[in-house]
């Protein structure tokens, strides 16, 4: 049975990253505020936890990476956690804003789930899972779609790092070629992507920083989803 790996941010929730990011980062200022932080300093160690979390060597979840940088600015913990926890269900869904909807992503998964493949969300797991659920929504997309989802509290890596995908690999005891990985970003998603895994790059809101040439089969999304339902 095959395995195909979903990024979620720009490849299923179609949107700018830089656009959502840069709105994401305000946000997090502008609500840092109303908590009685300073802004300019909240958001410093703020930036310092994410890069920590994309940097983790896997002796511990993203979350606490995440969380441990965090207390070496802020002791009051708990109640960061609570008030993290209030944001993502409620002034994140602003940023729905920066999304461009479309069905295809839903055609798609649900064409997939219905023929029987695993599905797995293979976001980059930065965000906690409330803040992913939320993602999914934006794009028309449920949990009960997926076999799993990577979020910073089951993960231990992040992309690009091969042991990102090969936590998913053993977790599930599967073979590289019988999985396939779907996704925009040409050095997050594929430049440490295991060799024997296979590739399909969505270039609607495709990043390529480093101008690499693309030797992956490119689609838009539109095009993917017919591919997908003539192939499989």
């Amino acid at each position: 049975m095959k395995t195909f790996l979903f990024d979620l941010d720009s490849t299923l929730l179609q949107m700018n990253q830089d656009e959502f990011v840069e709105a994401y980062f305000k946000s997090i200022a502008r609500y840092s505020h109303t908590l009685g932080y300073n802004p300019k300093e909240f958001m410093e160690i703020f930036n310092k936890a994410a890069y920590a979390i994309i940097k983790n060597d896997g002796s511990m979840t993203n979350e606490d990476r995440f969380w441990m940088v965090i207390k070496e600015k802020y002791t009051d913990i708990d109640f960061l956690k609570k008030a993290f926890d209030h944001y993502y269900r409620n002034e994140f869904h602003e940023l729905n804003a920066h999304i461009h909807k479309t069905y295809h992503p839903y055609e798609l998964i649900k064409y997939l789930k219905d023929k029987g493949y695993r599905i797995i969300l293979a976001t980059n797991p930065v965000f906690p899972k409330v803040a992913t659920e939320e993602r999914m929504k934006w794009a028309g997309l449920s949990t009960d779609l997926f076999d799993d989802i990577t979020t910073y509290e089951n993960s231990r890596y992040c992309k690009p790092n091969r042991l990102y995908y090969l936590e998913i690999l053993n977790k599930y005891n599967l073979k590289e070629e019988d999985c396939i990985m779907v996704g925009n970003d040409i050095d997050d998603d594929f430049s440490d992507l295991p060799k024997g895994i296979g590739a399909y790059f969505i270039k609607d809101y495709s990043i390529n920083r480093k101008n690499k040439e693309i030797t992956i089969p490119s689609y838009t999304m539109d095009e993917f989803l017919k591919y997908i339902k003539e192939e499989y």
